[in-house]
């Protein structure tokens, strides 16, 4: 089984930024690593240039969520494939995730070709990126939208107040969540109490019992 929700917009970002280069004086390629940020697992030595990806905020989107059934061959690519079968379910729940890539760099030189290559990479509101499906047989073209752009240089005093060159972008990516993997995550009831909450607080069985339904 491949990567599902989040964690596939994670890896599709982070294959996005590879590759990137700057030029100085001594080196005319000069690679810019890409790291995800905390908690990171990953063991890397700090040389700048460097790029380091956060996972900021998961946030409903209603403002593009439908309603209704598809159907499908795969469930909306989280299982093989069987012979002619078709899986019937409920439009997937919009969310758009938020990421901060943001860039650090020493060199005047390095700073400014990262904001260059960064802002084609995360073109204002007319961004795409690739996102491969849970089985790995296919990529959507996710809509991606530069959200904000803040300059944060400093002076850095545990290096010696060599200065630290840096650029966050604040990027949002639109997603979606299945209906069978939302509600994983909701425990289902076992039992249902019908119950009144009296004047004085006390709580009393009602008189009325809907079909089907036994009082707590």
């Amino acid at each position: 089984m491949g990567n599902g929700f989040v964690i596939a917009e994670d890896l599709a970002l982070k294959t996005m930024l590879q590759g990137l280069t700057v030029g100085d004086e001594k080196s005319s390629a000069r690679p810019v690593k890409v790291w995800f940020g905390y908690p990171d697992v990953e063991v890397r030595a700090q040389e700048f240039p460097f790029m380091t990806i956060d996972l900021i905020d998961i946030v409903p989107a209603n403002d593009r969520q439908t309603s209704g059934r598809l159907y499908d061959g795969d469930y909306r690519g989280t299982i093989a494939p069987v012979g002619r079968s078709t899986y019937s379910y409920e439009i997937p729940v919009a969310y758009d995730i938020v990421y901060q890539v943001t860039s650090y760099s020493r060199h005047p030189r390095h700073d400014r070709a990262i904001i260059f290559q960064l802002l084609n990479k995360f073109p204002s509101k007319f961004g795409v990126i690739e996102v491969p499906n849970e089985l790995g047989t296919e990529s959507s073209r996710r809509s991606m939208f530069l959200d904000g752009y803040v300059k944060r240089d400093a002076v850095d005093g545990e290096t010696g107040n060599r200065r630290l060159l840096r650029n966050v972008f604040t990027v949002r990516i639109v997603s979606e969540m299945t209906p069978s993997v939302a509600m994983a995550a909701i425990p289902a009831a076992t039992s249902v109490g019908i119950n009144i909450l009296t004047e004085d607080g006390q709580r009393r069985t009602s008189s009325y019992i809907p079909s089907g339904l036994t009082a707590i």
